[in-house]
């Protein structure tokens, strides 16, 4: 009875120990995926911020990237090459600046909102203690 009483002390100080071991390994792998992860919020605030952006641009760098075609014989309609693309172009352009009018007047009244506050904003005075 006395050995069982012993086996069974020392069975819960080894619990006790392992446990202690798994705490601690445990401590050491959460800072290890903390200090893995530590980039993301600053890079989820990188893409928030440059994502409008990216949108805006998107067709520009379209443009810029893309691959030019095999010339092709164009139509030709009473004896003159068709100018092609320029109603297309006035399209486009109309069509970014409609995107681009929101992001803009956004801005603005950011801007002005901005310049009232500090306009507005008492200054304080600083006392420097001694």
């Amino acid at each position: 009875m006395a050995a069982a009483k012993i086996t069974s002390a020392e069975e819960k100080r080894r619990v006790i120990e392992e446990s202690a071991r798994y705490r601690h390994a445990m401590t050491v792998e959460f800072q290890n995926i903390k200090a893995a992860t530590a980039w993301v919020p600053k890079t989820v605030g990188i893409v928030r911020a440059t994502t409008p952006f990216l949108a805006l641009a998107a067709p520009l760098i379209g443009l810029f990237v893309k691959k030019k075609k095999k010339t092709e014989p164009k139509a030709i309609h009473n004896g003159k090459a068709e100018k092609q693309g320029l109603v297309a172009k006035a399209l486009m352009a109309f069509e970014i600046v409609r995107k681009i009018r929101p992001f803009w007047e956004n801005f603005q009244h950011a801007r002005r909102r901005r310049a009232e506050q500090t306009k507005t904003r008492p200054i304080q005075a600083v006392t420097v203690r001694k």
